[in-house]
This record gives structure tokens, C-alpha cells and sequence, in this order.
């Protein structure tokens, strides 16, 4: 393996030890990525996108479902890093007003974080893959999304 490589290799490696040894400090939002990748989450979120998509976007059910499946994967991927950055940013807001991890503040706070980071990587995935303007998206996917992440948080 080239050098170059390898510095790749160990970049990411040790990028993830800290959501690792901090699971204490960010677990709301660890909580929420574990439950985002559970089958019954998967599949409650893409039925509650693709119902959205067809109704906001008029195309029919297999490219509603085309377009959501496609945009969900590429947040899931990208959600599994940004998911737990958020918890960790959460927490630094949140350090001047005390309190801890499991403070309903937190809950909340990375519920939206989770929920708006997800509507973001989705709206930009349909503007760049399916040319739907980010904007006359945004509300839509903004209304399926909190549906979605919300079992995330409540179903376990």
C-alpha cells in the first residue's frame, strides 16, 4: 500500500476513535444513528419520503420511491459521520447552560440537528442528481424528515 494511501487509511481510522471513546458525551445523537440504520426505520423513513415525494414532486410511486432511495442512501452515508459531529456540537453549545448528555435540551437539540442535516444532504442530492431545486424542496422534505428521525427517537 503506497504511503499516501495508508495516511488515508489511519486518517479515518483514528477519526472515528473519539465518537468511540466519547460515546458518553454525544449518546442522544448516538442513540438516534443507531436507531437510523435499523431495517423498521429504514423502511418506515422511506415509505414516509416516498408518500412525500409523490405528493409534493406529482411522479409517480416507483420514482418517488427511485428518487427518495437514492437521496436516503446518500444522507445514510454521509449521516454516519455528520450524525455524531452534531451531537458533539450540540454539546458545545450547549456547555454555558449546564446540565448533562441526557438533559431533554440535548434530546431536542440533536433531533434537530439530526433532522435538519438529513433535509440538507437530501434536498442536495436531488438538486444535484434529479435537478429539483433545493429550494422548493426544502419544507417537504424538512415535514418527512422530522417524521422520520422522530421514530428514530421514540421507537426502540
Amino acid at each position: 500500500m503506497k504511503c499516501q494511501n495508508l495516511k488515508y487509511v489511519l486518517s479515518a481510522f483514528l477519526l472515528a476513535v473519539p465518537f468511540a471513546a466519547s460515546a458518553n458525551m454525544v449518546w442522544p445523537s448516538l442513540y438516534i444513528v443507531g436507531q437510523y440504520y435499523s431495517w423498521y426505520v429504514i423502511l418506515a423513513g422511506l415509505l414516509i419520503e416516498t408518500i412525500a415525494a409523490h405528493i409534493f414532486k406529482k411522479t409517480s410511486w416507483i420514482k418517488s420511491f427511485g428518487i427518495m432511495l437514492a437521496t436516503n442512501a446518500i444522507s445514510a452515508l454521509i449521516g454516519l459521520l455528520l450524525i455524531p459531529l452534531s451531537g458533539i456540537l450540540v454539546e458545545f453549545l450547549t456547555i454555558p447552560f449546564g446540565g448533562g448528555t441526557f438533559q431533554l435540551s440535548h434530546w431536542i437539540l440533536d433531533y434537530l440537528c439530526v433532522m435538519l442535516a438529513n433535509t440538507c444532504i437530501e434536498g442536495l442530492a436531488l438538486n444535484l442528481i434529479f435537478k429539483y431545486p433545493f429550494k422548493t424542496n426544502f419544507w417537504w422534505l424538512l415535514g418527512a424528515n422530522a417524521i422520520s428521525v422522530i421514530i428514530c427517537v421514540f421507537v426502540p
